[in-house]
């Protein structure tokens, strides 16, 4: 077996954890070098890591009201996700994580094509609401114009 075949043998996970709004951005990056060193150790790699931003929490976990929400795709061996959420748990810092298989074969290189694609989508998506919404306007304010005119013009005969 090749090692290109054996690399698509990994199985593919998605960790999302919810940190304390005061926690730096420094031990924020402590802790997701501290998380790729986990990944490492199992002969995975850490595909994709975004910074969601601080978002106010649907109901508060340990008196707090606003948290840091951070999204991971890695892939690994054996007991990988073991060792990723002992470190979550072994930090004071982290609130909540929720971890989810993938697949048990993982492309990374397929993941980041589709999600690469999905960001992609949701812009133009976002570009042709804001062109409906400019075009709206405009309509609204030709419109008022018009109807001011329809008005004056009423009032002369």
């Amino acid at each position: 077996m090749s090692t290109t075949q054996e690399a698509s043998k990994i199985a593919g996970y998605e960790t999302t954890y919810v940190t304390r709004a005061e926690m730096s951005d420094e031990a924020l990056k402590t802790l997701q070098e501290r998380l790729a060193r986990a990944v490492a150790e199992f002969k995975g790699e850490v595909v994709l890591t975004e910074d969601w931003g601080k978002r106010k929490l649907a109901y508060p976990i340990q008196k707090e009201t606003r948290a840091q929400y951070t999204y991971v795709v890695y892939t690994g061996k054996g007991d990988v996700v073991h060792e990723f959420e002992r470190n979550l748990r072994l930090h004071e810092h982290v609130l909540r994580f929720l971890t989810v298989n993938l697949e048990d074969e993982f492309d990374s290189e397929t993941f980041r094509k589709r999600r690469a694609d999905l960001h992609a989508a949701a812009k133009r998506r976002e570009e042709e609401r804001e062109a409906r919404r400019e075009e709206r306007m405009a309509e609204r304010r030709g419109h008022d114009t018009s109807e001011s005119h329809d008005f004056d013009s009423g009032s002369e005969e």
